[in-house]
């Protein structure tokens, strides 16, 4: 194996290409680049926030590669253990963004998990069967863990080694979130098994007052912490919300 300057390997990683999260403080604590393709995001902490990101995340990655995306054809694999995929917000924020919502959900294909070993099953034997997939984003990667027994972590591996598989085959952004496990205030579920599989390492925590988001590890980037503070919401005008709305509108 060949040497290589620093300088070379700091200019391999300006053109890895990267798409914005949707979340512009996400993106301002990963360098303002977003997620980079070549690495593997880890988001864990709160569920709702994480699942938001994963659906702005699936929308973001279709657009064309002049806007910032991978490219209008892009196949997105969306493994949902959390049940927070939602048409309708994907659809409309597919409109906010100038893109077809009835293209954008052709593009991603969906499987939802409702057990652990349905999870396990379709990260170990099912993903890798996919073909032209381009991202993956799975939603509670470990939210259905049913203890901490030693057979549970060797699922877990298992698992793991099935999502490496469709990283061999087709080298997709892969970002995964994970609730907090419940005996630390820092750590994800899934422990160091999962902790080690990620190169970026992200903590979001919802207050009632601000969001935080922790950059815990990055190959890249030191540690950071970001705080968002949220603005008093006036009451809205259901007259005009869009939340009346079906999603027929959309197509």
């Amino acid at each position: 194996m060949p040497f290589k300057s620093g300088f070379n390997v700091y200019n391999k990683n300006k053109r890895i290409p990267s798409i914005s999260s949707g979340d512009s403080s996400l993106d301002e604590i990963l360098g303002d680049d977003g997620f980079q393709k070549d690495l593997i995001h880890l988001l864990y902490g709160d569920k709702k926030k994480c699942a938001n990101i994963l659906l702005t995340t699936a929308v973001l990655a279709q657009k064309s590669y002049n806007n910032g995306g991978f490219g209008e054809e892009t196949k997105v694999a969306f493994i949902d253990a959390n049940n927070r995929f939602n048409p309708y917000n994907v659809s409309k924020f597919a409109v906010s963004q100038n893109l077809s919502p009835k293209k954008v959900l052709e593009n991603i294909l969906i499987a939802r998990a409702f057990t652990w070993d349905q999870m396990v099953e379709l990260l170990e034997n099912r993903l890798s069967k996919l073909e032209a997939i381009k991202v993956v984003l799975i939603s509670g990667i470990t939210t259905l863990f049913q203890d901490y027994q030693k057979q549970t972590f060797e699922d877990l591996l298992r698992a793991i080694n099935g999502i490496k598989e469709i990283l061999y085959k087709t080298k997709p952004l892969i970002v995964l979130t994970a609730p907090m496990n419940e005996y630390s205030l820092y750590k994800p579920n899934g422990g160091k098994i999962l902790s080690h599989f990620g190169s970026v390492l992200i903590m979001i925590n919802e207050d009632e007052r601000y969001t935080e988001y922790s950059l815990v590890q990055h190959p890249f980037l030191p540690e950071n912490r970001l705080l968002k503070w949220k603005p008093r919401i006036p009451k809205r005008n259901l007259a005009e919300t869009s939340k009346n709305t079906t999603l027929d509108c959309w197509f």
